[in-house]
């Protein structure tokens, strides 16, 4: 090997070295033995009522996706999403809106963070922004973690944090966090954070570089990553969704991007408190590589939301467990186009179904203006397609579940199981 090149070889080593040990979790003495601190609201674990379904969003923007949200301690909702013309584009901001349960209402759509805002609180150039994911901490301080993308695609991606002390009306920048050794780029967030017993926040993330695969961050009030743990072993599962059964029990579901076993989601299992996971095996959900959305009601008591055939994101069901998903049932579909799947839908004929879905739901400011989004973002000369994906879910402290999806790319659709309410309107569909 010519010395040059043996040189050259030898600096980059040393440089990943570096980088390698800049990223070592602090404080090894809180990770010696993890405990999970499971979320579930003891006693409120039943499925009594009918589902509502409203929209978070205004239609104003014309193309929006990837909701989250967090229960505020008053009992409303922040949600978050990220809007504008086009997925990518430089336009793209993080807009929220809250959710009053006493009022049944959502409030004016707003911009809370724009990528100019965090282009000069950080000091760099900010290309576009992505997904988002709150936390909200015990002394009141909320944290945003978002992806931002300074050159390149998603696969080019960092997390950054933002600190908010008024619930999440206004943001200011903290860091961006130091989560790879190799140019700290290819990290992603969309999945609920969980919680661990000593006062930490594991951020579930995933890397889309070289390999796809998952991981769980664990960070400190200060936001350092204290420990960091592979989910399975694979090279092609992405956005974990963890969800907690106990102090040291936790399964994860993941998207799947192989070749190999597709049309199923993958998942793998921790009995340690996360300190190891089993290798990634398909379960026996379908699934057309699309994100999942779920939360443990009691031990052993789950609900999965996700799209629920191989292939398309024509629909949007609801899966429920007793046993921690030995076994499964259909419990609603809130979405259900698959006798459409084959071919493009006529545009006159579709956008009747949507104008049935915009009428079966709650409180909808300007139906006509939805319809044009849906049109636009849907719709071309050989016809059109149906889009239900990316759902987002929690169980409030009362027993309220709640579940946020991008409806067609064009709202954020809210739908509401009150706990032990009967109401009326927005029934989903039985399996």
């Amino acid at each position: 090997m010519p010395m040059a090149r043996r040189g050259f070889h030898w600096l980059l080593g040393a440089l990943l070295l570096v980088s390698f040990v800049a990223v070592l979790p602090e404080h090894q003495e809180r990770v010696s033995k993890p405990e999970f601190k499971p979320d579930y609201v003891p006693g409120h674990d039943r499925l009594n009522g009918q589902w509502q379904m409203r929209f978070a969003s205004d239609g104003e923007t014309p193309l929006v996706h990837a909701p989250s949200m967090v229960a505020l301690p008053d009992g409303r909702l922040r949600a978050f999403w990220f809007a504008g013309k086009r997925e990518g584009g430089p336009d793209v901001a993080i807009h929220s809106a809250i959710f009053d349960p006493q009022q049944g209402a959502w409030s004016e759509e707003e911009r809370v963070v724009t990528r100019e805002q965090i282009r000069l609180q950080w000091g760099r150039h900010v290309r576009k922004l992505g997904n988002a994911v709150p936390v909200l901490d015990d002394n009141g301080r909320m944290r945003l973690f978002v992806v931002a993308v300074s050159f390149g695609g998603w696969a080019a991606s960092r997390l950054v944090v933002l600190e908010s002390d008024d619930m999440g009306a206004s943001w200011r920048f903290d860091e961006a966090l130091v989560t790879s050794p190799f140019l700290n780029i290819s990290t992603l967030v969309k999945t609920p954070p969980i919680r661990y017993q000593d006062g930490t926040v594991g951020l579930p993330v995933y890397h889309e570089m070289v390999g796809k695969f998952g991981e769980i961050l664990r960070l400190d009030d200060h936001n350092r990553i204290v420990d960091k743990e592979r989910i399975g072993h694979g090279r092609k599962a992405i956005q974990p969704l963890v969800l907690v059964d106990g102090p040291k029990r936790a399964t994860a579901f993941l998207r799947n991007e192989t070749d190999t076993h597709p049309g199923f989601l993958y998942r793998s299992e921790t009995r340690d408190g996360g300190g190891d996971w089993s290798p990634l095996r398909p379960s026996q959900l379908q699934n057309p590589s699309s994100a999942v959305g779920g939360v443990v009601l009691s031990p052993g008591h789950w609900l999965l939301v996700a799209n629920c055939n191989p292939m398309e994101r024509d629909d949007l069901c609801m899966r429920e467990t007793h046993d921690g998903g030995k076994t499964w049932s259909g419990r609603y579909f809130f979405h259900n186009r698959a006798q459409w799947r084959e071919g493009n839908v006529p545009q006159t004929e579709y956008m009747e179904m949507i104008s049935e879905e915009v009428a079966g739901t709650l409180e909808t400011e300007s139906p006509a203006l939805l319809r044009q989004r849906v049109e636009r973002n849907k719709c071309e000369e050989q016809g059109c397609e149906f889009q239900y994906d990316y759902p987002y879910v929690i169980q409030a402290a009362n027993g309220d579940v709640h579940i946020l999806y991008t409806w067609n790319k064009s709202a954020i659709r809210h739908a509401w199981l009150p706990e032990d309410q009967p109401l009326l309107g927005g029934m989903a569909g039985d399996f």
